[in-house]
């Protein structure tokens, strides 16, 4: 079973309070005359997922959670062989600027155990905008394997390059369909071919979001309206309106059986702002990489006074019920909240 969070004991505080800056000064020492490369490595990736996904119409955030599961593996917290085929198997993409990127950090953590920020899977409540790519994968995969077993159908809503099918679903008697932008699809399966990964068993349904009704599309490809299913939908509120955010959940509780799931993240006013909390990150790092992609974000909720109330409205006024909630990041007086993860379930 892969682990959701961290897997290990915490440290007594006083064991942390030397081990960890160990930890770094140790992965101080081997990057600093390695900067230059991980410094190469980095913009690498990026200008070419920018200018392969800004030519072909595929979207530039969708490598992120992509980026984060093949840390994840290296680092042995998941397991994920699909992500690391397919990674090597996408023309945007580059095994070799990964390592780079991620070579000094690696061989810290052979050699003390260092880990960085972008590869853990933190309790959400512990989780900064840093490692919040991790925290959600765990929160995910967890609903997925809570769930998975009693649904006949899974949809992956804007799944981009996910490959939890392979992880979880494959060898179920359950039908797997993905949505997402034809171009986007078409760059996924010719990568999978590539990889030699059996994807023949997964129902890809191209859409376009802004022309076409998704559920409609849905049906057309086979999904059942009568029988139970699970709906992932990862990282994608933040990029729309508020609107369309109501709309897609009322779609969900209308289209689905009685005991359906689904589950996504949501993200704090302020953080798509590029305010409060994580601020800095935001505003020099995140916003600027979001102008270049095309993709802005849009919808967030308050998170500075009672969120899970917040989202039991939204929820319930699309016809469904939250099951589990987790908020992401410090509740304390001067802190709040960046985000939170949801479950919720048709009644």
């Amino acid at each position: 079973m892969p682990r959701n969070y961290s897997s290990k004991k915490e440290l007594p505080v006083a064991l942390r309070f030397i081990i960890k800056p160990f930890q770094f000064i140790v992965f101080l020492i081997i990057q600093l005359p390695l900067l230059p490369l991980t410094i190469f490595g980095y913009i690498f990736i990026v200008v070419k997922a920018m200018i392969y996904t800004k030519k072909h119409g595929v979207s530039a955030t969708a490598t992120n959670p992509l980026s984060s599961r093949w840390f994840l593996h290296i680092f042995g917290l998941r397991r994920d062989e699909a992500t690391v085929k397919l990674i090597s198997s996408l023309p945007f993409m580059s095994g070799a600027g990964l390592w780079l990127m991620m070579g000094p950090a690696f061989i810290a953590n052979r050699i003390c155990g260092y880990l960085p920020g972008l590869a853990r899977l933190p309790e959400p409540e512990k989780a900064s905008l840093m490692s919040l790519v991790g925290c959600r994968t765990g929160f995910f995969d967890k609903m997925m394997e809570k769930n998975i077993n009693s649904m006949d159908q899974v949809v992956f809503m804007g799944a981009g390059f996910d490959t939890r099918a392979f992880k979880y679903c494959k060898g179920k008697n359950i039908k797997v369909f993905e949505l997402d932008k034809e171009s986007t699809q078409n760059c996924k399966i010719e990568a999978l071919k590539k990889a030699g990964i059996d994807y023949e068993w997964i129902t890809f349904v191209p859409i376009d979001f802004n022309q076409e009704s998704w559920v409609d599309k849905l049906i057309d490809y086979g999904f059942d309206t009568s029988k139970k299913a699970f709906f992932l939908w990862e990282g994608v509120t933040p990029y729309l309106e508020e609107e369309s955010v109501n709309q897609t959940l009322k779609a969900v509780a209308k289209s689905s059986a009685k005991g359906s799931v689904i589950t996504f993240d949501l993200y704090s006013r302020s953080v798509v702002a590029g305010t409060g909390e994580g601020s800095f990150i935001m505003k020099y790092y995140g916003k600027p990489l979001l102008k270049m992609s095309g993709e802005i974000w849009k919808f967030g909720i308050d998170t500075t006074k009672n969120p899970k109330e917040n989202v039991e409205t939204l929820l319930k006024e699309a016809g469904l019920a939250l099951g589990e909630f987790r908020l992401m990041g410090k509740t304390t007086e001067k802190e709040k909240p960046f985000g939170g993860l949801v479950e919720a379930v048709k009644i």
